[in-house]
């Protein structure tokens, strides 16, 4: 019973609307209150047992740096170089959507920073070039998804943290996956496009490509030294998060002067609240993670796993169709500190490698960004593109249906994920 009202709380509040953060401490203490005599100090301590990291402070400084990067005009100058560089293909401004998304997601690690970065400036262009808008959405909706999965990424680092694995092997072991995704995903949509008869725009030209690399020289310049600093081992994911945020800053007002003194503070601000909501949720999740583990919740799954499913394939496909479920009514950020204490104990009584297992359940969980009714992008996506949800999610399908392939590829092939962290041990080794 004990475990039907902290579960069940949780969900009820989670539909009637309450902020996540708020249900998970609400239905944390309904339980402690009911079924222990722990006074509830406790729950002050957890909150900040959660947020007491410095490899946390990681995720405020890229979302910082993602408000800087769009308000200092990197964001536009990396739009116009994937469209010199690949608009010419069928269906080319829908490949610079996608391209420029991958950029940027190098850069901030987060997906709806991503969609709204990339969203305004290409949506518009795209409805320009004959595009339906709400293709033009959907697009970005999904290419979007890139955010959390490319490093570096704010999902990863969570994932690390709850799971005490190396930051740096999880922001590795993304690099690959999400490009291959992305190849996926521009295949599916080039193919699209030619149906409906969507041209690329004009032809490939060496000397207009050069050009703009030069004019988006210092952009592009970022996730280089993001993450050359973390995989050579200079900086850590948190240090290389500041520098990342103090370079983009420098290149905003003395650069490519976009940023004025006066909009410093106003941009910050933007970032600072917006990493304040997920620095709540990791707080909360802390509590909740603290509670379910005192119930016994993870070893009583981990027992019913493998008591009754003898194969880690067959666990693995469990786990991306409880956490597809979970991804279309809770966000990427809480379903993944919810879950991943929960499955990971299963996961390693599998002799599952946890990186490895930890970038399938960001992957999974990313997909949820695109999918309603919580799906973030998909509102982010709406706004900028000034389309209504119900007109972009008709054409959400095969773009997701690309992403779950190769979603699935990875999960079938280990190797794409562990290749690149066990040659940089190797190498360190």
């Amino acid at each position: 019973m004990d475990l039907v009202i902290l579960i069940g709380s949780f969900f009820v509040m989670l539909f009637l609307g309450i902020p996540i953060a708020f249900t998970l401490c609400l239905s944390s203490i309904l339980y402690l209150v009911l079924y222990t005599n722990i006074p509830l100090i406790i729950v002050a301590q957890q909150l900040l047992k959660g947020v007491d990291s410095f490899t946390l402070l990681a995720i405020p400084f890229f979302v910082i740096a993602g408000c800087l990067m769009q308000g200092g005009g990197i964001s536009r100058r990396i739009v116009d170089f994937a469209r010199k560089l690949v608009g010419w293909i069928p269906g080319g401004m829908a490949v610079v959507d996608i391209v420029a998304s991958m950029i940027f997601a190098a850069m901030t690690g987060a997906g709806a920073a991503t969609t709204a970065a990339v969203g305004g400036i290409m949506i518009p262009y795209m409805e320009e070039d004959g595009y339906d808008p709400g293709f033009a959405s959907a697009i970005q909706t999904v290419g979007g998804v890139f955010g959390p999965i490319i490093p570096p990424s704010i999902l990863m680092v969570l994932y690390a943290v709850a799971s005490n694995e190396s930051v740096s092997d999880m922001l590795l072991a993304g690099l690959i996956p999400g490009l291959l995704l992305g190849l996926i995903l521009l295949l599916a949509v080039v193919a699209q496009c030619i149906k409906k008869g969507y041209r690329g725009a004009g032809k490939f030209e060496l000397g207009a490509a050069i050009k703009s690399f030069g004019h988006a020289f210092f952009a592009l310049l970022a996730p280089v030294i993001i993450l050359g600093g973390i995989y050579s081992g200079k900086t850590t994911p948190t240090e290389a998060s500041a520098i990342c945020c103090f370079y983009c800053l420098v290149i905003g007002l003395f650069v490519y002067r976009e940023i004025k003194l006066k909009d410093v503070c106003k941009i910050v601000y933007g970032g600072v609240k917006s990493a304040a909501g997920i620095m709540l949720i990791v707080a909360a999740t802390q509590v909740f993670g603290w509670v379910i583990t005192r119930a016994g919740i993870p070893q009583n799954i981990a027992t019913m796993f493998t008591s009754s499913i003898s194969s880690p394939l067959m666990f693995m496909l469990s786990v991306v169709v409880i956490l597809l479920v979970a991804g279309c009514f809770i966000d990427a950020v809480p379903a993944l500190l919810i879950f991943a204490p929960i499955f990971c104990p299963t996961a390693q009584a599998y002799g599952i490698n946890l990186v490895y297992f930890g970038v399938v359940m960001v992957i999974v969980l990313c997909i949820g960004l695109a999918t309603p009714p919580v799906g973030i992008n998909l509102y982010v996506a709406s706004s900028v593109g000034g389309q209504p949800v119900h007109k972009i999610i008709p054409h959400l399908p095969i773009p997701l249906l690309a992403i779950f392939i190769g979603t699935m590829l990875v999960l079938l092939i280990p190797d794409i994920v562990i290749f690149l962290p066990n040659l940089m041990n190797g190498a360190a080794g």
